[in-house]
C-alpha cells in the first residue's frame, strides 16, 4: 500500500477494540488524519496514522524513513508534556498491524483531541486587520494573546515548536489550539537525526532555523510569532513576500500601529541575539500598543464632547427649534402648491432607503462569514453540524409529461447548496440530544410539539442504531455512527435542517442533481441546450444503486438491503454522494422555496421513488438530507 493506493482505515475499523474509524479527514505528507469515535469513553477523537508504506512512497532512503518515524514518536512524546487549554492534548499513541488486500502493514498513530473548526487562517482577514485598529485589537485579545500564552507553556517546559503558523493552530469554536508538534524540539528528549531537520513553511521560518536548524531555540518561535502578526496587519502572504527577513508596516499612520510595527521589527529580527528573547516582552509590548489605543480613543471622544457642548447651551437649542418649524412650514408650503389632489408619486419622488446589517441565518460558527454572502466562488461550506454543503449551479431541468397530451415541463433551478451525504445516525443523535427540553419518546415514538420525529426499535433485524437510555439518545453501537439515519419522519428531518438554519430539498432540486449528476443515456436524454431531459425514476434508481463501494466496511444484518456508511457512497458530478438502490431520501413537491423549511406543510415525497408520503410516516429504508438556497 502506497500513498498513491488508497486509505489505510475505512469508515467502521476498529482500532485495538477501542477506536471505530467514522471518516477520513485529510492526508499530510506522510501520514492521514481520521476522525474516530472512542468506544469506551463515548467521545470523538483524532487519530494521526503514519506507515512505513507512506514514507516510503514519499521519501528516498531508510534513513529518512526511520527518522520520520522517530519524529512522530517524538510529537506524541512533546504534546503529552503540555497541559495547557490552548495547546491541542495527546490522548494516546501505539502501533498495530493492517491487513489490507491480502498484505500486513505495521502502523503507528497518535489518539488526539478533535477539533471540527477551522484554522487561525479564518479568523484573519486576506487583505489584513490595517487600518481597522479595533478589528485589530479584537483579533489580538481574542485569538493572538491565548496563543502566545500557549508559546509560553512550550517554552516553560524547555520545548520549541519550530512550526508556527496559522494553519498550525486549530479553533476549537473560540478557542484556538497549537497543534502539530512534529518538528519540535526538546531539552529534555534526545535529539534526532538532523537531516531532515529543515521541514517547515519558509515565510514563518527563521533564518537560523533554515540554514542551521540545530541553533534555532525559542526565539525561532517568536520569529514565526511576529510574522503570524504581520500577517494579521498587512494582509497573507504571496509570492512576492521574501522569507527568512524581518518584516514592518509600510505605512504606520498612527501611534498604535507605529507601536505595532517596532514590536513586529524587534520580533523578526534577523539575527536571533537581536531579536526579542522572551514570548512576556512580545506580549507586554503589544499590550502596551493597545493601552496607547485606549488613549487614543479616550482623547477622541473627549473632544467630540467638547466640539458637541454648545448644542447644550439654550439659545442654540432654541434657534434650532425655530429652523425645525421654518422647514416644516416650508416643506408643507411646497406640497400645497406642487402637488395636486389624486396625483400619485413617481418612482423618482420616492426615496430610495439603503438597507444595511441585516442578519442572515448563519450556518454554525465554521463557516458563519462563507455563509452570509454566498456566492458561486464558494463550492463549498463546511456547518456547524459537521456536514458539507456543496455548491449546485443553477440551471434547467425537464419534467416528464403526466399525459400522451401533455407536454413535458421545463423548470428552472436557482443555484443552492446541497449536503454531500446524507444525515448519519451520530448527527441526527446529536440533534436530538440538543432539542431534549423540545422532546417525549413514548412507547419507542420520539415526538416534539404532538408531532413524531423518529421512530426508535430495530431497523431492520438485528439493527438498532438510537436508543433512548436515562434520558439522553445514544448510539448502541459506535460502528453505527456514519450510517444514515433512517425511520426519520419528513417532520423530524425538517426539523433538523431548521435547526441547522437549511430546509429540505425541493422535487426540482432532487431531480437536477441526481439525473444531471449521473450523466448516464440510460437515466437521462439531453436536449439541444443540455438540460436534462425523459427522466426515467426506476432506471435512474437502479444506477444510483451500482457498485457502490463497501469495501472494509461494517454491514449491518439486514434481509434486503445492506447498509454501509455514508462516505462509502460513490459521489456523482456534483460530488454529491448518491443513495444505493433501494434507499429513498425525503423531498417535498413544491416549485417555490418561500421559507427556511421549504413549503412547510406542502407534500413529501420519497426520492427517487417519486411517491408521495405523510410527514408522520417513517420507513427502515428512508433517510434524508438538507439544503440551502443561495443568498440565505
Amino acid at each position: 500500500m502506497s500513498a498513491g493506493q488508497g486509505k489505510i482505515f475505512s469508515p467502521g475499523n476498529i482500532i485495538q477494540d477501542k477506536w471505530v474509524i467514522l471518516e477520513f479527514i485529510g492526508k499530510g505528507a506522510f501520514g492521514e488524519v481520521y476522525r474516530a469515535h472512542q468506544l469506551n469513553l463515548q467521545r470523538d477523537v483524532a487519530i494521526k496514522v503514519v506507515s512505513q508504506e507512506w514514507l516510503k512512497s514519499a521519501l528516498e532512503d531508510d534513513e529518512e524513513i526511520d527518522i520520520a518515524l522517530e519524529r512522530f514518536r517524538r510529537e506524541a512524546q512533546a504534546m503529552a508534556r503540555i497541559r495547557h487549554p490552548n495547546v491541542l492534548q495527546v490522548f494516546d499513541s501505539g502501533s498495530m498491524v493492517v491487513k489490507k488486500n491480502g498484505n500486513v502493514y505495521p502502523v503507528e498513530f497518535i489518539v488526539l483531541d478533535y477539533i471540527p473548526g477551522n484554522t487561525l487562517r479564518f479568523t484573519m482577514s486576506e487583505e489584513g486587520f490595517y487600518p481597522e485598529a479595533d478589528l485589530l485589537k479584537e483579533w489580538l485579545e481574542s485569538y493572538y494573546f491565548p496563543i502566545l500564552n500557549g508559546v509560553k507553556a512550550i517554552h516553560a517546559l524547555d520545548m520549541v515548536h519550530r512550526d508556527l503558523k496559522p494553519e498550525n493552530v486549530l479553533m476549537d469554536d473560540q478557542t484556538p489550539k497549537i497543534a502539530d508538534f512534529g518538528l519540535a524540539r526538546s531539552g529534555r528528549l534526545k535529539p534526532v537525526t538532523q537531516s531532515m531537520e529543515t521541514k517547515g513553511t519558509a515565510y514563518y521560518m527563521s533564518p537560523e532555523h533554515f540554514f542551521d536548524f540545530r541553533k534555532a531555540d525559542h526565539r525561532a518561535d517568536i520569529f514565526s510569532l511576529g510574522k503570524i502578526l504581520y500577517e494579521a496587519i498587512d494582509g497573507k502572504f504571496d509570492q512576492k513576500s521574501l522569507p527568512f527577513k524581518t518584516s514592518s508596516l509600510a505605512n504606520p499612520d498612527t501611534p498604535f500601529f507605529r507601536k505595532l510595527d517596532q514590536t513586529i521589527r524587534d520580533a523578526t529580527a534577523e539575527k536571533k541575539e537581536d531579536r526579542l528573547d522572551s514570548v512576556d516582552k512580545l506580549h507586554s509590548a503589544l499590550i502596551e500598543a493597545i493601552a496607547d489605543l485606549n488613549k487614543e480613543t479616550a482623547i477622541e471622544i473627549t473632544l467630540k464632547k467638547k466640539r458637541l457642548s454648545f448644542l447644550h447651551e439654550s439659545r442654540w437649542i432654541w434657534t434650532g427649534v425655530g429652523l425645525a418649524l421654518l422647514s416644516v412650514a416650508a416643506m408643507t408650503g411646497w406640497h400645497f402648491f406642487r402637488s395636486t389632489p389624486g396625483k400619485q408619486l413617481s418612482p423618482g419622488d420616492i426615496p430610495r432607503i439603503a438597507v444595511e446589517n441585516v442578519q442572515q441565518p448563519q450556518l454554525g460558527e465554521n463557516n458563519a462569514a462563507a455563509a452570509s454572502k454566498p456566492d458561486g466562488s464558494k463550492p463549498t461550506l463546511l456547518t456547524e453540524d459537521g456536514t458539507t454543503l456543496r455548491l449546485i449551479p443553477g440551471g434547467t431541468v425537464a419534467l416528464p409529461a403526466k399525459s400522451t397530451t401533455e407536454e413535458k415541463r421545463a423548470v428552472k433551478v436557482d443555484p443552492f447548496y446541497m449536503d454531500e451525504a446524507p444525515v448519519t445516525n451520530h448527527q441526527y443523535v446529536e440533534f436530538l440530544n440538543n432539542n431534549l427540553s423540545r422532546i417525549r419518546v413514548v412507547k419507542m415514538v420520539v415526538q416534539s410539539d404532538d408531532k413524531i420525529w423518529l421512530l426508535l426499535g430495530n431497523v431492520k433485524e438485528g439493527y438498532e442504531p438510537i436508543v433512548f437510555h436515562y434520558g439522553k439518545f445514544k448510539l448502541t453501537n459506535a460502528a453505527y455512527a456514519s450510517f444514515p439515519a433512517l425511520r426519520v419522519t419528513a417532520y423530524g428531518a425538517s426539523a433538523y435542517a431548521r435547526f441547522y438554519n437549511r430546509r429540505l430539498p425541493a422535487l426540482i432540486e432532487w431531480l437536477y442533481v441526481f439525473s444531471n449528476g449521473q450523466a448516464s443515456e440510460e437515466t437521462t436524454g439531453q436536449n439541444e441546450s443540455g438540460v436534462a431531459d425523459n427522466i426515467d425514476m426506476e432506471k435512474m434508481h437502479e444506477r444510483m444503486g451500482q457498485d457502490q463501494n463497501k469495501d472494509n466496511a461494517p454491514v449491518a444484518k439486514t434481509q434486503t438491503n445492506k447498509l454501509s456508511p455514508v462516505s462509502s457512497y460513490k459521489a456523482n458530478k456534483y460530488e454529491i454522494r448518491v443513495v444505493p438502490k433501494g434507499f429513498d431520501e425525503w423531498s417535498f413537491d413544491g416549485m417555490t422555496l418561500n421559507s427556511k423549511e421549504g413549503s412547510g406543510e406542502s407534500r413529501y415525497v420519497l426520492m427517487p421513488s417519486g411517491v408521495p408520503r405523510q410527514p408522520w410516516e417513517a420507513f427502515e429504508e428512508v433517510g434524508f438530507r438538507s439544503a440551502l438556497s443561495v443568498g440565505q
